[in-house]
């Protein structure tokens, strides 16, 4: 019996990164992603069925690993997390002893857009655990076993996210982990046969995640041909620099496009230069602000150095607005990642 808990949680486990998947190629791309985690945990005194009075634990400690996949604001994901805690005392009496849980989890969290690096969420895993305990009553001789007792097990989970960047982000969650009752046998010493007691434990869990996709850089893209100005009033002349993803760099073939811009700008009369930058939409909307700034940033020095007058230049970021190729939130779109010059 126990061991259909474990059986139904890797079924569930695969079942929820499969559908993932599947999700993903009926409504669009996402990221696949990796992490370790690690953090405290206390566990809530045990009280024992054919024993009066309960077990009481030290505040213990938690790692883990995780992998899984997001879309959109929704993550899909299996974990493996070990628990461990002392026991101090059984019943009233003094006692040394552990109780381990080894959890593995399917959950799903769901992320709020704050519009910057930060994103709280919350979430929901079911799975199974695998709960150990030994322990001794000091001067009784009472020993405590519950070993291998795979139980259900579910767990809440609220946090906040931060994303350093597209790829990597740290989150730190509250998670509280229960199971059904789980099985402890007792020597004679202590009541002897076995007894149920419960498993609910509080842990405050840090973890770093690897998010897994980012794309070579893009192949070259050429410039749209300069227009001729005709008699005034003059056309409207606009020249794109393409940026490689998650970066603010200006490549060979920008400059070169570059060296047009200031050309056309140098053989007529004085105009106004419009310099804005944008960005594709992966990472978060206040990254994606600050990183087309930069990209707008460089190109105006870059076109000072070649001639033309700073204050001739209204330069802005845009961010991920006003995409060239419209895209789902999280796509990376070389298209989107450039800076428009504008005469």
């Amino acid at each position: 019996m126990r061991y259909r808990y474990l059986l139904g949680v890797l079924i569930g486990v695969a079942a929820a990164l499969s559908w993932a998947d599947a999700r993903a190629q009926l409504i669009g791309p996402g990221s696949w992603y990796i992490g370790g985690e690690g953090g405290w945990t206390s566990l809530d005194n045990a009280k024992v069925g054919k024993v009066p009075g309960t077990i009481n634990h030290d505040d213990g400690w938690n790692a883990g690993v995780r992998f899984g996949y997001m879309s959109g604001p929704w993550r899909f994901e299996g974990e493996y997390r070990h628990q461990e805690n002392d026991i101090n005392s059984i019943a009233g009496i003094a006692a040394s002893g552990t109780t381990t849980a080894e959890a593995i989890m399917a959950n799903v969290i769901y992320d709020f857009s704050l519009g910057s690096a930060f994103s709280p969420h919350i979430g929901a895993g079911i799975g199974a655990v695998d709960l150990n305990s030994s322990a001794r009553a000091n001067g009784v001789g009472g020993v405590l076993r519950g070993n291998d007792d795979w139980e259900f097990g579910y767990q809440a989970i609220a946090g906040l996210r931060y994303a350093f960047n597209p790829n990597w982000a740290l989150d730190l969650d509250y998670r509280y982990l229960a199971t059904a009752d789980a099985k402890l046998h007792f020597t004679p010493n202590v009541g002897g046969g076995t007894a149920s007691s419960d498993y609910s434990s509080h842990s405050l869990v840090a973890s770093i995640s690897y998010v897994f996709g980012a794309p070579p850089p893009p192949p070259p893209v050429a410039a749209p041909a300069a227009v001729p100005a005709p008699p005034p009033p003059p056309q409207r002349k606009v020249f794109l620099v393409f940026f490689d993803w998650d970066r603010d760099a200006i490549t060979r073939q920008g400059m070169q496009i570059l060296q047009q811009a200031a050309a056309s700008y140098k053989s007529g009369a004085p105009v106004r230069v419009q310099i804005t930058g944008y960005t594709d939409r992966s990472g978060s909307p206040g990254y994606n602000q600050r990183l087309s700034e930069r990209r707008a940033n460089n190109v105006a020095n870059a076109m000072a150095g070649m001639g033309v007058p700073r204050n001739q230049m209204a330069v802005s970021g845009r961010g991920e607005n006003d995409n060239r190729v419209p895209t789902a939130d999280g796509v990376r779109e070389p298209q989107n990642r450039r800076v428009e010059i504008a005469l």
